[in-house]
């Protein structure tokens, strides 16, 4: 089994992932052909993990040919807790990653030209994995959290202003339950649809608190881009999006084959199990928005709320620049919607 087809959930059940990733993508820097203008319709995706059915969607429409009928040859290449997304995206190594908002916010406020141009998940879809005898978030001052290094610098500081938490209790969360098994006071940053699900595999009793719920307002999995390959292919964007909105409404809402098959193809660490459990936990939280909701939307009012609280936690200086860090124009256009 070749490196890259280590999972998630076989990482948090205790698989070594040291440089998995980075060889896995490195593998591939000298073929790359982002940013190619001449040839207007390839496009490279970066995801954020490797892959699985919360990325279904875009495996969905690259297997079922829903890229390829919009004039597109997209590829689609596995990031991981190694991969740093958005160096790739700035060095010109892929043209879209998968990314998350408010990252994005603090990348724009510092300058850094990115742009969201579209979000898969309506809803912060992370949360705080914990032991039976916690009540809430509030209950978790004093306790030793795990933390990744993205975290620390979007909802960790919100997470500090709310409920009082301290950089002492955070250490580095490296996508591996034993610590959780073994320490009946630590909790864990964790995915909804993900650890959870090994957790109860591995029949350990634990409560789970979703950040979405206590008010953090930012998108998952968003779709983000440099400027320069905004302002110069902004058409194949803006297909790519279209053919990906079907991908996940093909996927999530009706027959799943398609991106089950190339799921297992690039990261046979899946099983059947796993994935029928991760599309009903997206289904029933309403991951991809209320029924009606266009699929891979977004709004200047939700992004105005993102702004609010980055800002109000410190997590970077502010300024007007935070604008600059998305733009609706492409997702404006997108029809295909949550079914009922």
């Amino acid at each position: 089994m070749p490196d890259r087809a280590i999972g998630r959930r076989a990482a948090l059940l205790g698989m070594t992932m040291t440089g998995v990733g980075a060889r896995a993508l490195g593998a591939h820097a000298s073929d790359a052909h982002a940013s190619d203008t001449s040839a207007p319709g390839r496009l490279t995706l970066v995801t954020n993990w490797y892959a699985q059915p919360e990325l279904g969607g875009f495996y969905q429409a690259q297997e079922s040919g829903l890229y390829r009928a919009a004039g597109l040859d997209v590829t689609i290449r596995s990031g991981g807790p190694q991969v740093n997304a958005m160096q790739l995206l700035l060095a010109g190594a892929c043209d879209v990653i998968v990314g998350q908002p408010d990252a994005a916010m603090v990348a724009a406020l510092r300058g850094i030209p990115v742009v969201t141009i579209g979000a898969c998940f309506q809803k912060c879809m992370t949360g705080f994995l914990t032991h039976p005898d916690i009540g809430g978030l509030s209950d978790l001052k004093g306790h030793p959290l795990l933390i990744s290094t993205e975290g620390r610098s979007t909802y960790w500081p919100w997470l500090k202003r709310t409920y009082g938490f301290t950089d002492a209790q955070a250490g580095v969360y490296t996508y591996n339950l034993q610590p959780f098994v073994h320490d009946p006071a630590l909790a864990i940053q964790s995915f909804l649809s993900s650890e959870p699900y090994a957790v109860r595999q591995m029949g350990v009793a634990f409560k789970y608190f979703l950040f979405a719920d206590a008010g953090y307002p930012t998108y998952t999995n968003a779709l983000l881009v440099s400027r320069r390959t905004l302002e110069t292919r902004a058409d194949a964007l803006r297909r790519f999006l279209a053919a990906s909105a079907r991908g996940w409404l093909d996927y999530l809402y009706h027959d799943p084959a398609a991106g089950d098959v190339a799921i297992l193809r690039d990261n046979p660490a899946n099983t059947a199990d796993h994935m029928a459990w991760s599309r009903r936990t997206l289904r029933d939280v309403h991951a991809m928005g209320a029924p009606g909701q266009v699929l891979l939307g977004m709004s200047a009012a939700r992004w105005a709320r993102i702004h609010e609280v980055v800002a109000l936690s410190g997590g970077t200086a502010d300024g007007a620049a935070w604008r600059d860090a998305y733009t609706t124009a492409l997702s404006d256009a997108l029809t295909d919607t949550v079914p009922a």
